[in-house]
Order: C-alpha cells, then sequence, then structure tokens
C-alpha cells in the first residue's frame, strides 16, 4: 500500500460532508425549507445539538483520516453520538417518516462500524508497520554490513529502517546492531526487528532503527549520498496504479479496493 487507502480517504470525505445532509433531512423532517433549516440550526437550536449535527461528523472524518490507534476509537465515539442524536430526533418528533430515517441511519452507522471492524481496516490503525505512506524515503543500498558481528546484507536503507536479505537468523522482536562501512564512513546503528518477509524471492527481516544522535547523522549522511545519486526505490512510490480512477475502476470492475491491501 504506496499511499493512504482511498477507502478511507472517501469515507473521511463522506463524513466531513455529512452536515449537508444532515441539514437536508432535518428540513425534510420537519417540513422547512432548506434556509429555514439553516436559520433554526443556527439561530434557534440549542448549541450541544448543533455540534452533534454539524461538528461531530466534521470530527469524524477527520478521526478516520489520521489513522491512528486513538483516532480509531475516537471515532467510534462519534458514530455513537451520532446514532444518539438521531434517537433524541426521533424522540421528539415521532412520525413515520423519522423512522423511516432512523432505520436507515441506523444501518448505516451498523455497516460503517461492521466495516472498521474488518482486520485489515483496524489494521491500518492499530499496526504502525501498515501505513506505509508515512515510512521516510527508501534508497536501494545493496551493502555489505554485519548484524550482531555475523555477515549480512541490506538491501535497502531509510532514515528510520533498513531491510535484510541476508544474515544471522532473527525473529520479531530482537534486538540488533547493525555495521556497514560505505563511502569510506563507518556507520554502526541499533535497531529492532520489526517483521520478517517469507515469500520466495522476498525473503528478509525489516530493522527499525533505536538512534542516538551519532547514529542519526551517519545514517543521514549516508542518505544525503544515495539520494544525491537517485538511489531512491521508486517502487515504493505512488504512480498510476494508485491513482483514485484506478482505485474506483478496479472498485466498481472486479469488486477490489474497498479493503485496504498491503505490500512491503
Amino acid at each position: 500500500m504506496k499511499r493512504k487507502p482511498w477507502s478511507l480517504i472517501v469515507l473521511a470525505l463522506l463524513h466531513v460532508f455529512a452536515p449537508i445532509g444532515n441539514l437536508i433531512l432535518n428540513a425534510f423532517r420537519s417540513g422547512r425549507t432548506l434556509p429555514q433549516q439553516w436559520t433554526y440550526w443556527f439561530e434557534i437550536l440549542p448549541k450541544p445539538l448543533l455540534f452533534l449535527y454539524v461538528g461531530v461528523p466534521v470530527l469524524a472524518g477527520i478521526f478516520i483520516y489520521i489513522c491512528r490507534r486513538w483516532s480509531y476509537w475516537a471515532y467510534l465515539a462519534c458514530i455513537a453520538l451520532v446514532l444518539l442524536s438521531n434517537l433524541y430526533s426521533y424522540w421528539t418528533s415521532m412520525n413515520w417518516n423519522t423512522l423511516v430515517i432512523l432505520i436507515v441511519v441506523l444501518l448505516v452507522d451498523v455497516l460503517i462500524v461492521a466495516y472498521f471492524v474488518v482486520p485489515s481496516v483496524q489494521q491500518v490503525y492499530f499496526d504502525p508497520r501498515m501505513r506505509w505512506w508515512e515510512a521516510a524515503p527508501r534508497y536501494n543500498f545493496n551493502q555489505e554490513g554485519t548484524v550482531n558481528g555475523a555477515k549480512a546484507f541490506i538491501k535497502n536503507l531509510s532514515q528510520g529502517g533498513l531491510f535484510l536479505t541476508a544474515g544471522p537468523e532473527l525473529a520479531d522482536g530482537d534486538k540488533v546492531d547493525v555495521y556497514w562501512k560505505f563511502d569510506d564512513h563507518e556507520t554502526v546503528v541499533s535497531g529492532l526487528v520489526v517483521y520478517r518477509v517469507n515469500r520466495p524471492g522476498s525473503e528478509g527481516w525489516g530493522v527499525r532503527f533505536e538512534h542516538t544522535n551519532e547514529s542519526q547523522k551517519q545514517v543521514k549522511r549516508v542518505i544525503d549520498k544515495l539520494h544525491a545519486d537517485k538511489k531512491i526505490v521508486t517502487e515504493r512510490l505512488p504512480g498510476p496504479e494508485d491513482s483514485f480512477g484506478a482505485w474506483l475502476k478496479k472498485l466498481v470492475t472486479k469488486g477490489e479496493g474497498l479493503f485496504p491491501k498491503f505490500r512491503s
């Protein structure tokens, strides 16, 4: 996944613009025109209810877009508040029209909550390793070095970590000390193994650096050189296949793209 999933971006935008839908639905429910409903909202409606109709959906969209563990729970809290506001609206004006609207809103809320409990969606919020679009640019390195004193091969490198394709047997959570010599400069940096890839032709270990001030400077010197030499890993940059149009076409024609898929 080279960019933030389009499904989450679209959902975030729908929430941000939801107040417009709320305005229309409330105007229809109350028998007012849109200007009359607007005036009622901002001049007569209690401010806490105005916040529920306008502020909470916008906040929910922002929380979706942020993609953090805390924003996941904050978003679900917003959905609960939206549900309570709709229950209140029905309670204060019980009729068949508001009942139908309430049922539709309930179904939409259930579908949204069901979407966000899908494991691949939760991973975006709960596992920083899955948010590839936040990763620092990665550069082809192809450099021999050592890991915990044993020979190793570093395939690519970023300011925050590296990927090994050969070295001692490692497991998730292992602490490592990595050494290499490049461009007549020695680099020593500690790190933590954060994932392992077992796909044929792509075996290796991902290491996240645990920098000191000195190691950060050493790695930055290497990164600056690789950047100047245009060694950036272009395969990890968003391309035409990651555009909104390509995502929408795949969703409509193949039914793919609704749930995030991750690529190393």
